[in-house]
């Protein structure tokens, strides 16, 4: 019986030795699949990252009075909405004087500041660019405007949309789409910008034009030889 154990003793230690190796080799192919794997899906996220960077705007103009702009337009906001809600009271206490000078001067002052001070600051607000950002992959800018509740309006455009006024007007550098904008170059991120959008890289155009000499009458020519 001994001499059995004895000689089936190096079979066993052989068929160990095989399933050892045999699960080592499962095991590295299964890391190395898993490790091929990993690299595969850190590439392709690396990738979508990128392109996703270059489809979002970069942006190159910030305007320095963005801030004041919406501290100044939510103030007049929330002053116009106080004055609606206080208005029945006011106006309850006004007729009761009986005085009709007091009562027009107080509707003409009460209805100023709650209606046409919040108009009159988006008349000149809205022109007012507080962000311009430009796409590589497209070749467009877009253009960040307050409206009159000072929401974010964004207007996206190209170079070739921009109109330059003949006779520029007050706190406008170009229109585009038919919307007046302002931009301060002092500014830019990136001047080149600015030079594009103004047109200053195109050639300039010196060619005179040479007003027409007008044609000698013949009746009146006739008429003076006579």
């Amino acid at each position: 019986m001994s001499l059995k154990l004895c000689c089936g003793l190096p079979y066993c230690l052989k068929s160990a030795r095989v399933i050892l190796l045999a699960s080592e080799q499962t095991n590295y192919i299964s890391t190395t699949i898993k490790l091929s794997q990993s690299r595969w899906l850190s590439s392709n996220l690396k990738t979508i990252e990128s392109e996703k960077r270059k489809n979002v705007p970069k942006p190159i103009y910030y305007g320095i009075l963005a801030p004041h702009m919406k501290a100044v337009k939510l103030f007049s906001i929330s002053s116009s909405l106080v004055g609606i809600i206080v208005q029945p009271f006011l106006y309850k206490e006004i007729v009761s004087t009986g005085n009709v000078p007091i009562i027009l001067a107080a509707y003409s002052f009460i209805g100023f500041f709650t209606v046409v001070t919040p108009l009159l600051l988006h008349l000149i607000t809205k022109k007012y660019v507080i962000q311009l950002s430009y796409n590589e992959n497209t070749d467009s800018y877009v253009a960040k405007t307050l409206n009159i509740f000072c929401r974010t309006i964004e207007t996206e455009f190209k170079a070739e949309d921009v109109v330059i006024p003949d006779v520029p007007g007050m706190f406008v550098s170009f229109h585009v789409k038919g919307k007046p904008l302002f931009l301060d170059p002092r500014y830019f991120d990136y001047p080149e910008h600015y030079a594009k959008l103004m047109g200053f890289d195109k050639p300039l155009d010196l060619k005179l034009e040479t007003d027409k000499v007008p044609e000698p009458n013949d009746k009146s020519s006739g008429s003076w030889n006579k």
